[in-house]
């Protein structure tokens, strides 16, 4: 009888354990609307598989002060034009559980607010 007491006891704190784990937001993807702006001016990169320098677009969120260089292609629906900047609204997606050979951010442009050739 106490035998049973005790693997009743162990079974409901499995779960317990297993549901609040379940129930935790940290499995799930952040989505958020952003402002990013894109310079002028491009800068270069290490690509991680052959380790080479690589062109791309500098980005930075509305309030960091400093500039990343990533792919032309990192933000999806947009495409870069050479010396022009830009501000963007985009859907930022942080990924919960992103692909071991890739990043964990996606971006995706909602639409261009403003576009500006350089002279």
């Amino acid at each position: 009888m106490e035998t049973m007491k005790l693997w009743r006891i162990a079974l409901m704190m499995l779960a317990s354990f297993y549901l609040a784990s379940c129930s935790s937001d940290d499995n799930e993807d952040k989505v958020e609307q952003v402002t990013l702006y894109v310079s002028a001016e491009t800068g270069t990169y290490q690509n991680v598989p052959d380790n080479n320098s690589v062109e791309g677009m500098l980005i930075r969120e509305n309030g960091a002060a400093n500039w990343k260089c990533v792919s032309f292609m990192e933000i999806t629906g947009f495409t870069y034009e050479r010396d022009n900047e830009y501000e963007l609204l985009v859907k930022k997606t942080t990924l919960a559980n992103p692909p071991q050979d890739s990043g964990n951010i996606r971006c995706e442009l909602i639409h261009i607010v403003l576009q500006n050739k350089r002279s």
